[in-house]
C-alpha cells in the first residue's frame, strides 16, 4: 500500500503551531499586566469566577471537532499556566510569626494537662503561659477533653503528634468530636532521663515504666539492656512518682528531668531517646477561637464527598494559590464505612485574599470544611525548659 502523502499537512500544522506559540505568550503578557495590578492591591491572583466565565464562553463558541470537555481541559491547562507565570513574577512572602507570640491568656486562666505534675504537657504549656496559670492535670485524654466540655477548665494542651511515633491518633479523633479551636501551637523538644528510687542503681532495676510513646522512644536504649522489662504506663510524669514513691531498687521509670526532681527520683541515665531531635508538637486549645491575623500555620478538618476526585478538588484551590501544604493526615469516621475525616496544616499565605478564596473554593468542594483556627508556632528551647523549676 502507497504511504499516504503527509507532508503539506504537517508543514501547516507548523504553521498552525507557531503561530498558537505567538498567541500564547502574546496571552502571557496580558495575563502579567493584570497580575501586576492584582498584587499592587493586595488582591488574589486567582480568580475562579472570572475563570469559569471564560471556559464557559469558550465552549459556547466551540464550532468542533473538540468536545467541550477537550475545550475545558485545553483552556484550563492555559489559565493555570498564566497563573502560574503570574506566581512566580509577583510572589509575596508570607510574614512570619513574631518572636515568641504567646497567646493573651488572663491570669486567672485555667489550663489543664495529661499526666501527673512534671509531664511533658504540663512543661509546655508552662513554657509558653508561666506559673501565672492555675493548671490541673487529668489522667486520660477522654478526661482532659471533657473537662474543658462541662467547663472544668478554659484551656487544654494535647500532644497531637510526635516525630519519632509520628501522630497521636486518640487525640485527633477527640479533636475531631470537640468543638474546640486552636489557639497556639507549642513545639517541644523531648529529652528522656531513667528515673528510680534514690536507693536504686543500673544494676538493682529490672523493670522499666512510662508511657508506651515514651517507650517506643527508646528502643535503643532497651536494646542495649535487654533484660529490662517495660511496664506501659499512662503516662511519664505519673510512672516516674509511682517508682520513686514505691522505694523499690528493682523499679526505674522514663520521663522529663522536672519528674525527677519533683519526685525526689534519682536520674541512673540522660537523654535515653533513640534520637536527639525528638520534638512532640502540642496544641493550646479553647472553646473560643483566637484566630491571630499574623500567625503562620492554619489547621482544617475537611469531609469529602463521597465521589470521584473529591480529593484532588479539594486540595486544588490552595495548590493554585501556592499555598503549602504541611501536613494532610486522614482518620476513618466512626459509624460511617468508608468515610474519613481529613486534617489539614497550612502555612498561612501572604495575601489574605488568597486564603479567603481558597477556603470559599474548598467549601464548594468538600461536604464539610472545620476551621481550627490561625495560630502562631513557639519553638520552646532546651534552655526554657530547663529554667522551669
Amino acid at each position: 500500500m502507497a504511504d499516504i502523502p503527509i507532508e503539506n499537512p504537517r508543514a501547516e500544522i507548523d504553521g498552525i503551531d507557531r503561530e498558537i506559540l505567538r498567541l500564547l505568550n502574546r496571552r502571557a503578557e496580558i495575563a502579567l499586566r493584570v497580575g501586576a495590578v492584582k498584587a499592587g492591591n493586595d488582591a488574589s491572583l486567582v480568580d475562579p469566577l472570572r475563570e469559569s466565565q471564560v471556559i464557559e464562553r469558550l465552549t459556547r463558541e466551540n464550532p468542533g471537532p473538540f468536545d467541550s470537555t477537550g475545550i475545558e481541559n485545553i483552556f484550563q491547562r492555559i489559565i493555570d499556566e498564566s497563573l502560574a507565570l503570574q506566581q512566580s513574577r509577583y510572589h509575596r512572602t508570607p510574614t512570619n510569626d513574631p518572636a515568641n507570640a504567646v497567646p493573651s491568656v488572663a491570669d486567672s486562666a485555667t489550663v489543664g494537662f495529661l499526666g501527673d505534675p512534671g509531664s511533658f504537657s504540663e512543661t509546655a504549656a508552662i513554657g509558653i503561659l508561666g506559673r501565672k496559670c492555675e493548671y490541673t492535670s487529668f489522667p486520660t485524654f477522654e478526661s482532659l477533653y471533657h473537662a474543658i466540655d462541662v467547663n472544668d477548665t478554659d484551656y487544654i494542651i494535647s500532644p497531637l503528634e510526635n516525630s519519632l511515633v509520628g501522630s497521636i491518633q486518640r487525640c485527633y479523633d477527640l479533636l475531631a468530636g470537640s468543638s474546640l479551636s486552636i489557639v497556639a501551637e507549642i513545639i517541644l523538644p523531648v529529652s528522656h532521663f531513667l528515673i528510680a528510687p534514690p536507693i536504686a542503681s543500673m544494676e538493682t532495676i529490672t523493670t522499666v515504666e512510662s508511657h508506651p510513646a515514651a517507650l517506643s522512644q527508646c528502643e535503643r536504649f532497651f536494646a542495649g539492656h535487654p533484660d529490662l522489662k517495660r511496664i506501659a504506663g499512662d503516662d511519664t510524669a505519673g510512672s516516674v512518682r509511682r517508682a520513686v514513691e514505691s522505694d523499690d531498687a528493682t523499679r526505674a521509670a522514663i520521663g522529663g528531668r522536672r519528674a525527677a526532681t519533683i519526685y525526689g527520683g534519682k536520674i541512673l541515665r540522660e537523654h535515653i531517646e533513640d534520637h536527639a531531635d525528638n520534638f512532640t508538637r502540642f496544641a493550646l486549645l479553647s472553646k473560643n477561637p483566637s484566630d491571630t491575623a499574623d500567625g503562620s500555620k492554619i489547621s482544617l478538618i475537611l469531609r469529602l464527598k463521597n465521589e470521584p476526585g473529591s480529593l484532588h478538588n479539594s486540595l486544588r484551590p490552595f495548590v493554585r494559590r501556592n499555598i503549602d501544604l504541611t501536613k494532610i493526615e486522614s482518620r476513618p469516621i466512626k459509624g460511617q464505612p468508608a468515610e474519613f475525616n481529613f486534617y489539614l496544616d497550612l502555612q498561612a499565605p501572604a495575601s489574605n485574599s488568597d486564603l479567603r478564596g481558597a477556603l470559599d473554593e474548598v467549601r464548594e468542594q468538600a461536604a464539610s470544611v472545620r476551621y481550627l483556627g490561625r495560630y502562631p508556632t513557639i519553638v520552646l528551647t532546651h534552655e526554657q525548659i530547663n529554667a522551669i523549676s
